[in-house]
């Protein structure tokens, strides 16, 4: 994608009007950036929806927020969206040899699902994942490897590698929305096929997930109102609605369209930029149907038997727990780890003296479970 360079504002918290907020992480030994965007009267006491928007390739969070306009999108539904950034301008969407190498991005994200939720009470059973290009392709590795906390995903002009659909594990049927432009230059149509290089054709990718949606292929196919005449470019929009346990596949193939997202604020040199269709718009439209019950339910499972006190604390923290506890994490608002601890035990002692008063989490984990809770001090 064409690099947009803009000055950023980051809002106060307490604002009745929407606000972006740009905050950090520490997700395998690396600090991640992101960028949240708040609805208008945002209130922890809401469970809102969270919609992931990754950037392109050599793009940002702060540019696909403004390149999307997802948060304007955001604001008249009412819910969260989060821009990260990616390590070096890039995702690791699975290109690198051997296949698990290099910055793991799936981990970046779960940690931040396990952040945010903290943070923002967010509801965990409608958690969705979209993208530009590049992150059009790590929306499609998410389905594959984080299914069971993605409840669904959307790619614009992102297309799953070779190595990510090989070593896909799905085992949750994970609702698709394909946008994808016959013209585009850069994310061909037909895909590359070039060993640990290559990437699907678009018609491949459908397919993949109509397999592994256990979908029919037959399929309610219409075109759309060419609103605008002079974009270069018609839609056809596939739908592929009877698949397995309450999943589908969309298509939204952009007849003549480039390498954009459809209606962004700019016409790119890499092709024409549909207007006939608001992508962001049509993004939120296909999430809003689903939601994944079996993710909270995985996360509430978790909470029975664990306790941490006292709450609010002045140099202590004790644990309980009915399963046996191997590691202790703590981290402040930002994401700053403050220890880590490794433990064998049911009901370890945590001794944190020097600790300034504030707000912390604390990370527990187990074998087969891993749990995040908010402490004061």
């Amino acid at each position: 994608m064409k690099k947009i360079l803009l000055p950023f504002l980051c809002l106060s918290f307490s604002s009745a009007f929407s606000q972006t907020l740009m905050q950090y992480i520490y997700s395998g030994g690396l600090q991640r950036d992101y960028y949240v965007h708040l609805p208008p009267n945002f209130s922890n006491s809401e469970h809102l929806p969270l919609v992931f928007n990754l950037h392109g390739s050599t793009s940002n969070g702060a540019e696909q927020e403004y390149y999307s306009r997802m948060s304007v999108t955001s604001d008249s539904n009412n819910f969260i969206v989060v821009y990260p950034d990616g390590i070096g301008s890039e995702w690791n969407v699975g290109f690198n040899s051997p296949f698990n190498s290099g910055v793991d991005d799936v981990a970046f994200i779960s940690n931040l699902i396990d952040t945010l939720v903290q943070l923002y009470n967010i509801d965990l059973t409608r958690v969705y994942s979209c993208g530009m290009s590049d992150g059009g392709f790590m929306s499609h590795r998410l389905a594959c490897e984080l299914e069971n906390r993605i409840v669904a995903i959307v790619a614009v002009a992102g297309l799953p590698t070779d190595s990510v659909a090989f070593y896909c594990t799905h085992t949750r049927n994970v609702p698709v929305l394909q946008m994808h432009g016959t013209a585009d230059p850069l994310v061909p149509y037909a895909g590359i096929q070039s060993g640990d290089t290559g990437f699907y054709s678009v018609e491949q990718t459908i397919d993949f997930w109509l397999n592994k949606d256990q979908c029919s292929l037959v399929n309610d196919t219409t075109f759309l109102p060419d609103i605008n005449t002079h974009d270069s470019s018609t839609v056809q929009k596939i739908h592929y609605a009877s698949c397995g346990a309450t999943s589908e596949v969309l298509f939204y193939k952009i007849i003549g369209g480039g390498h954009s997202w459809p209606n962004a604020p700019l016409d790119y040199i890499y092709g024409p930029t549909n207007r006939d269709i608001d992508a962001s718009q049509e993004i939120w439209n296909f999430f809003k149907q689903f939601s994944n019950i079996a993710a909270s339910i995985n996360e509430l499972a978790v909470n029975v038997d664990l306790k941490i006190y006292p709450n609010p604390f002045t140099t202590q923290l004790k644990l309980e727990s009915s399963e046996i506890i191997e590691r202790i994490e703590l981290t402040n608002v930002l994401g700053e780890k403050i220890l880590e601890q490794k433990v064998s035990s049911n009901n370890p002692t945590i001794n944190l003296p020097y600790l300034t008063d504030g707000v912390y989490f604390v990370k527990v984990e187990g074998d087969g479970f891993q749990q995040v809770r908010k402490v004061v001090k």
